[in-house]
């Protein structure tokens, strides 16, 4: 199948869906649409009311072509799908939101490239190879700083240097390949602006701050958040100017780091629905969900207003019972629950939307801390930058509370979709493209 709009009873593919994928879902069956999802592992809460669900490698040739038959439109809901998958499906159905955005989104250095195209202030950073080019580098970025592939992919790795000596120990940690240098920017706070892109032009979300806990997990966003002025015009123009040069269609949040002294860096750009962006289901009339199903669809971008000031925040499996407990006595909180994971008492467990009749998010950030279910985002848990300043090697920091597909990325150079006959050098598809 392919075509370019998507109406009653076309089908809509997804692609590395998480679990903010099941509101996907249900936009787009109330829209009319049958729904198909490809995963690399069984998500049966997440995946139960779709049309049909593959389960499959990201490099199985057979399932993805399978799945591309079926499908009308694919939207990818990670970054961490390979480009090169996204292309293979091109064969058979459309790429709404882009590839070659994908592509940008995927490397450091072409991001941070046209970043500074776009006029935009980013931490400093210079290319590395050896442990030779950091002890020469590290005068120029400063301490502390953070090493890591240019390439984003699942279960990368990154290093914090805090002092000379760290850089030892970088050792182990370069395996080939070009890495970048960058400096770690100290902050204050964090903030997210949410776009909407199609061929009319860009649409904005009210900004959101967030808050992270020590561990880099998402605990809370709020919206509309509130900046001075200067700072909140120069995040809205970087944003407009992201979504208008980078080439993509559909969702794309575009993330802020605020020093103490009130220095504006991007932390990072990111297609598809965020966790954080939750919190428009109630804050706007436009969920980033519809949106992302309007702009799938061709059809034009849903205005965008205000509705009431809202405090979205993540439950996990050990607030659970506190949670059944406040749900039974809050008149301004909706919560979600998701399937209980006993065993894991970090696993996300809900969703909650705080709302306040006049209102007022001080009067309400005051009465979610009276529960104390989330005491340590303002007592005793550590500050992000502590998590970050870890001087163990580590999974890269996920500032999103936001599963990933557990295949490794698919390399480009491997060609393992080739345009010849499929049948031939069969040897190729077998290739281990694993990092």
């Amino acid at each position: 199948m392919s075509t370019n709009a998507l109406y009653l009873g076309k089908t809509l593919g997804i692609m590395g869906i998480d679990r903010n994928g099941q509101r996907l879902i249900m936009n787009a069956k109330d829209a009319g649409l049958n729904v198909g999802v490809y995963l690399d592992h069984p998500e049966p809460e997440t995946t139960k009311l779709a049309d049909f669900t593959i389960i499959g490698n990201y490099r199985d040739k057979d399932k993805l072509t399978e799945f591309g038959q079926n499908c009308d439109v694919v939207l990818y809901e990670t970054p961490a799908i390979d480009s090169i998958v996204l292309r293979y499906l091109s064969k058979f159905c459309t790429i709404s939101q882009g590839i070659d955005p994908l592509e940008i989104m995927q490397d450091r250095l072409m991001e941070r490239a046209f970043l500074d195209q776009v006029n935009v202030n980013v931490a400093p950073y210079v290319t590395v190879i050896s442990l030779d080019d950091i002890y020469q580098s590290i005068d120029s970025i400063g301490y502390p700083a953070i090493l890591r592939p240019i390439q984003r992919g699942l279960g990368e790795q990154s290093l914090m240097i805090k002092k000379q000596s760290d850089i030892a120990r970088a050792a182990d940690f370069i395996q080939g390949g070009t890495y970048l240098l960058e400096s770690w920017i100290e902050h204050a706070a964090e903030y997210s602006i949410i776009i909407a892109v199609d061929n009319n032009g860009v649409s904005q979300y009210p900004l959101i701050e967030q808050e992270f806990d020590g561990n880099c997990q998402l605990v809370a966003a709020k919206a509309p958040a509130t900046v001075p002025d200067d700072m909140y015009q120069e995040m809205k123009r970087i944003a407009d100017s992201i979504g208008e040069h980078l080439g993509y269609h559909g969702i794309l949040a575009v993330d802020f780091y605020v020093t103490s002294t009130d220095n504006l860096y991007i932390k990072d750009i990111h297609p598809g629905l965020t966790t954080a962006g939750n919190v428009f289901a109630m804050a706007t009339n436009v969920s980033q969900e519809e949106q992302e199903i309007r702009i799938a669809s061709g059809q034009p971008i849903h205005f965008i207003k205000t509705m009431q000031p809202i405090i979205f925040l993540i439950g996990r499996q050990k607030q659970q019972a506190a949670l059944e407990r406040q749900e039974l006595i809050r008149n301004n909180w909706k919560i979600s629950f998701f399937e209980s994971q006993k065993n894991d008492p970090d696993a996300v467990c809900a969703y909650v939307w705080a709302s306040s009749p006049d209102d007022n998010l001080d009067e309400l950030q005051d009465q979610i801390d009276d529960t104390e279910v989330w005491l340590p985002m303002n007592a005793e848990e550590e500050s992000t930058d502590s998590a970050a300043d870890d001087e163990q090697l580590g999974a890269e920091p996920q500032f999103e509370d936001k599963p990933q597909p557990s295949a490794a990325p698919i390399q480009p150079d491997l060609e393992i979709f080739p345009d010849k006959d499929p049948d031939q050098d069969e040897d190729n598809d077998n290739d281990d493209a694993d990092k």
